[in-house]
């Protein structure tokens, strides 16, 4: 049997993983007073009543606190473990279940050891603490389930990185460190809602448009290669074939064509952050029904600059989601999306752009100039 305490804390990060194996000892002075008591109570005995029964307590009390140090100690050598969730997506609401498996190569045993574990959502960075209470049997790989409801949105991270054994008696704790972790993504649970539609007059400026102006470019840097005959002078990197003494070329990606331009504007509280990644993902859902395609942009504070995620079906969608949460949501937030968006990509007209205004998830149309 296994029990579960819980021990509800607000984390910044999670402990660091310590490197190399190292180990510390506890001891419990109450379990300490008793045994000495039982000893001395023995030994006085034996004095009293020279009984070869009493000696032989005596002697085996004598080998026994030894013995059970170091087999605890051996034990916290020999025992790993891991952590697993059964799925690697799940919606909000739904019952989840974690294992955690600990695997015991050696042939001692404890009836008590602890396994101080961390789940957080490192998209809002909250975490808690909990500590899990198990019996490990020797020469065995035993799995020890747990259900969990998660109702927050973002990248759930079960870590693990400090573990305890008790000895025998429960004198003496050894408490050694360990690398247990991974991580589930709780995506907005598909609903059927009103059919959204783009806005009045989208068509040509929502998605990325060409114009005859010198020196516009709307394509995008894919890859460097050597020159090939037919390919165009303006796409040479001269300054690249200078180094290396023949021509290479920029290979581009065209921006242009169907794809429209959607900017997520994620705001800084959770509350209205959660709302918007719900009903947002509801209307992309619902445009990806009309066979539109999507270039989904986030900003990153952390590359200072936007992460794209090209979406074109409901699969590509849940995977862009899985990306914006695992950079948190301070970084995915910011107050000058305009002026990064006229600087990022000045080809732009305009945009489409998910955005909370009135307390009221909006699809809407900006104007990039």
């Amino acid at each position: 049997m296994h029990r579960i305490d819980r021990k509800k804390t607000r984390r910044n990060k999670i402990p660091a993983n310590l490197e190399g194996k190292n180990k510390k000892v506890h001891i419990s002075v109450l379990h300490l007073t008793a045994f000495l008591l039982v000893y001395l109570s023995v030994a006085l005995l034996f004095l009293i009543f020279r009984g070869y029964t009493f000696l032989v307590m005596w002697m085996i009390l004598t080998a026994l606190l030894p013995c059970s140090f170091c087999m605890a100690w051996q034990l916290a050598d020999r025992v790993e473990g891991n952590i697993f969730p059964e799925t690697e997506i799940a919606r909000p609401g739904d019952a989840v279940e974690l294992t955690v498996s600990v695997h015991n190569s050696s042939y001692f045993a404890t009836l008590r050891s602890t396994w101080l574990l961390h789940i957080g959502n490192s998209f809002y960075e909250t975490y808690d603490e909990h500590k899990l209470i198990l019996a490990i049997p020797p020469r065995q790989t035993r799995p020890f389930p747990m259900h969990l409801v998660l109702n927050d949105l973002g990248r759930i991270v079960f870590t693990c990185h400090t573990y305890s054994v008790s000895d025998l008696l429960g004198i003496f704790t050894i408490c050694s460190d360990c690398d247990m972790e991974s991580c589930l993504y709780i995506l907005p649970r598909p609903e059927n809602s009103v059919r959204t539609s783009l806005p009045e007059a989208h068509s040509g400026v929502a998605e990325l448009s060409e114009h005859s102006r010198k020196g516009n470019d709307h394509s995008e840097i894919s890859d460097i290669r050597t020159y090939h005959t037919g390919d165009r002078l303006k796409d040479i990197h001269w300054k690249l074939s200078a180094k290396n003494r023949e021509l290479m070329v920029k290979e581009r990606v065209s921006l242009s064509g169907s794809e429209h331009v959607l900017l997520f504007d994620l705001p800084r509280q959770k509350t209205d952050a959660e709302r918007l990644l719900t009903e947002g993902y509801q209307q992309i859902r619902q445009l990806l029904d009309t066979h539109l395609t999507f270039r989904l942009l986030v900003w990153n504070q952390r590359h200072f600059s936007f992460d794209i995620h090209s979406v074109g079906c409901l699969a590509d969608l849940d995977h862009a989601y899985c990306q914006i949460y695992c950079t948190s949501l301070p970084s995915r937030s910011s107050d000058l999306l305009h002026q990064y968006m006229r600087n990022c990509y000045p080809q732009l007209e305009t945009y489409l752009c998910i955005t909370l205004k009135e307390e009221a998830v909006q699809l809407e149309i900006w104007s990039n100039g």
